[in-house]
């Protein structure tokens, strides 16, 4: 009797170790000791299995928006399926050896496989532009970028949250020097760290645009990995806060490009051994044609926060950006630009035309939605093939489908404004921190001659009583432009290659004789003057220095006055003012 329960027992427990071995199958549980036993070793392979099994079970029996949304929800299934797409992506074996390469990548590999956020940020900064891409769903990922990031971590423990971590997770994905930025650009890229702390910096600091704040891990890469040198960067925002502060308003220092003068530039801008440094002052003060002016386009937006990408036209390049105000021209209603060039549908960019550049922005234009429509990709992804799969996906494509952006007109463009006019006269005429007066009057002109103060007669630049000149061509104003100073105070433009300008100025001078003047002003060109005259007598011509858009003060020279009210008139030589010149302010000192 005692054999036959024994056997009857050995029968019952070889019956259901089917069962038994189901349920101990069933309830494996991604976990923490788990996924450290697989950092330590570098074996990803088996924990990649088990959570591939692991969101198949967890599928709900009814497939719908609601039913996927809800599981979404979930922050064990979410978690999980970034595991599994960042190690499906990067390779479970090229995962692996990073981590047996140091036992920093493994501490680093730990934060992130732990850090839903994070992974999410890398993932979704990652995904393709393109729609076909996107659904092709077979672009890799580099260990390379890993490398990057675990750098900048271990420089800096603000970059584990908020937009720090995102601008990390940029320059990860795409350091500087990624992208050829053609003249102008640095011969050795910078490093991916330096870059990080630079933009970091920047913003801190408060040296970059207010759209900066708000842009994506994606958007972020067409920033950071800007071919130029952190000082030329530098350099491009002190230039056109100093020299063009109206090209701030609606962030649209884009339209810069048009002071790059249209030309082949002369040697001394080019070649090596003759003045050329190789850096975007060159490109700027000698000009060049639509290679290098897309380059400046590229290079100005980035100094200052904005993504750009050099776009490719036939027989042409030029620029696309993104705009902080979606209903500036070209192309109202979109958000990303392409300027100073034709319309979207003859450009070229990202390994996409135009058109399907815009239609995957616009696809990325609804954040909730995009992510939503990416989880479920990656979802498809770990799902065995079948009905299931297929019906997340068609959930998928029905969420992509109802993303809706404003239409654009594809063909539109700045080409009329291209060639000299300045279209951010037009940008500066709009309310803003940096107003043009457009007025033929200074914004609040002097109520009396200007008087010497201790021997000294100081004449603020936008003083004048009277002001006029005469255009060239479209885009341009019959007089000087008056601009809000970067430093307080107002300053003068006198515009690019008017046929002539001027500006008269009512002083007071306390005796007869001989004075040194001086200005403060700022010119992006070689050769340029401004012209000093009383009535039908020319006083003077100062040499204004190629300062490359930055303050001077001009070396002195002598005028020779007489006692009593006057009106000094400073007016360009109608031939050799080029690009533009600001004046901030001049002085006259008795000459001892």
């Amino acid at each position: 009797m005692g054999t036959v329960t024994t056997r009857v027992a050995g029968l019952l427990i070889l019956c259901s170790l089917p069962w038994l071995l189901l349920v101990s199958a069933q309830a494996w549980e991604p976990n923490a000791n788990d996924l450290d036993a697989a950092v330590n070793t570098g074996a990803f392979g088996a924990y990649y299995a088990n959570i591939s099994s692991w969101l198949n079970q967890r599928l709900p029996p009814t497939l719908n928006e609601a039913s996927l949304a809800e599981l979404l929800k979930d922050p064990l299934f979410l978690a999980t399926l970034h595991q599994r797409q960042l190690i499906s992506k990067t390779g479970a074996e090229k995962l692996g050896a990073f981590a047996k390469a140091d036992p920093a990548n493994q501490t680093f590999l730990k934060w992130l496989l732990a850090n839903t956020n994070a992974m999410e940020l890398y993932l979704e900064g990652a995904v393709p532009i393109g729609l076909a891409a996107r659904e092709a769903n077979t672009y890799k990922l580099d260990t390379a970028a890993l490398e990057i990031w675990k750098r900048i971590l271990n420089a800096d423990p603000d970059a584990k949250d908020g937009i720090y971590l995102r601008l990390a997770v940029a320059t990860a994905i795409a350091p500087p020097g990624s992208v050829n930025i053609g003249a102008g650009g640095a011969k050795t890229p910078a490093d991916p760290v330096d870059r990080y702390k630079y933009f970091k910096t920047a913003h801190k600091n408060k040296e970059l645009f207010p759209s900066f704040d708000h842009l994506t891990v994606w958007e972020y890469t067409k920033i950071v990995s800007s071919g130029a040198s952190d000082s030329d960067l530098t350099w491009a925002r002190e230039m056109v806060n100093t020299f063009r502060p109206d090209l701030r308003a609606d962030e649209m220092v884009v339209n810069s490009t048009s002071l790059v003068w249209r030309r082949g530039a002369p040697a001394p801008f080019w070649k090596e051994g003759v003045g050329y440094d190789g850096t975007f002052k060159n490109v700027l003060a000698g000009g060049g044609k639509c290679g290098p002016r897309s380059s400046w386009s590229v290079m100005v937006c980035q100094a200052f926060g904005i993504p750009a990408i050099g776009v490719g036209q036939p027989a042409h390049a030029c620029v696309a950006y993104k705009a902080a105000n979606p209903m500036t021209q070209p192309q109202p209603g979109s958000a990303w630009k392409v300027g100073f060039g034709r319309g979207w549908e003859v450009s070229k960019l990202e390994g996409l035309s135009g058109p399907d550049f815009l239609a995957g922005i616009e696809k990325r234009s609804d954040l909730a939605k995009f992510s939503q429509v990416e989880h479920l990709r990656w979802l498809v992804g770990a799902l065995a093939a079948g009905d299931k799969a297929a019906a997340v996906m068609n959930i998928a494509h029905e969420i992509n489908d109802s993303i809706t952006a404003p239409k654009t007109d594809l063909s539109a463009s700045l080409k009329p404004d291209e060639a000299e006019a300045d279209p951010g006269v037009k940008a500066a005429a709009k309310t803003g921190p940096a107003k043009t007066t457009a007025a033929g009057a200074s914004a609040a002109p002097p109520a009396e001659p200007i008087k010497a103060a201790a021997g000294v007669i100081h004449v603020e630049a936008a003083s004048f009583a009277k002001t006029g000149g005469e255009i060239s061509w479209g885009g341009q104003l019959p007089h000087v432009l008056v601009h809000d100073c970067a430093t307080g105070g107002k300053q003068v433009y006198f515009q690019q290659q008017m046929k002539r300008q001027w500006a008269d100025y009512s002083i007071d001078v306390p005796a007869t004789g001989t004075y040194e003047l001086t200005m403060k002003a700022a010119c992006i060109n070689s050769e340029q003057v401004l012209e000093v005259s009383s009535g039908d007598r020319k006083l003077a011509k100062v040499d204004i220095p190629l300062s490359y858009g930055l303050w001077t003060v001009t070396k002195p020279v002598d005028v020779k006055l007489e006692k009593g009210v006057q009106t000094v008139r400073v007016e360009t030589p109608t031939t050799e003012h080029k690009r533009g010149i600001a004046l901030r302010w001049f002085e006259l000192k008795p000459k001892e």
